[in-house]
């Protein structure tokens, strides 16, 4: 069997590695990571944004960079913000001292349909996301789309997908989270 790599490949693995973590970490960590991309966003398009403003323009910041092989400026800020956008993901989903706590019904049988759902649409945020970031584009600032990605734009079904539709990618966790805790507050008044 001949497998080529390519960016469809990648993202699908993506995809695999997300859900099969939401299954792991259960659907109210899945809930919580949901929440944690949106706060990542945030923050790493405005820190992203202020270590552009403030520390770029540093002749000793600018050679440090070119220590870990990053020598352009745009780069820099790319790399700055999928990090940051990880670590807040992470941290914020391992360690944040907030908690998603579901009612009983959200145990019963739609839990692993939701599990899955979340973590098709966690997927495709946490990868659109990079994908917008390494674009150029800022969320906060007007920006235009620069010339970063257009190779694998291009060249890749799945990627021109996660682009194209990012509107609907970052979106709709937040409209079936919104579902699904109507779905599972009206089963609790039923019952009761």
């Amino acid at each position: 069997m001949n497998l080529e790599l390519s960016w469809n490949l990648f993202i699908v693995v993506l995809f695999a590695v997300i859900m099969s973590y939401s299954f792991i970490i259960g659907l109210h960590r899945t809930y919580k990571t949901v929440i944690a991309c949106y706060l990542g966003v945030l923050a790493a398009d405005g820190l992203g944004n202020l270590f552009q403003q403030y520390f770029l323009g540093s002749d000793t910041f600018v050679s440090a960079l070119q220590l870990i092989s990053i020598d352009n400026l745009d780069e820099s800020l790319i790399f700055t913000k999928v990090v940051i956008f990880v670590f807040f993901i992470v941290i914020l989903t391992i360690k944040g001292v907030f908690k998603v706590e579901l009612n009983e019904y959200a145990e019963g049988p739609l839990a692993p349909f939701f599990t899955l759902l979340f973590g098709f649409l966690t997927a495709g945020l946490i990868i659109s996301t990079m994908l917008v970031y390494i674009s150029g584009v800022s969320f906060v600032q007007a920006d235009s789309v620069q010339s970063n990605i257009i190779e694998i734009y291009t060249g890749s079904s799945f990627v021109r997908a996660m682009v194209d539709y990012y509107n609907f990618w970052f979106s709709m966790p937040v409209v079936i989270l919104m579902v699904s805790s109507l779905i599972f507050n009206s089963h609790r008044k039923a019952i009761e």
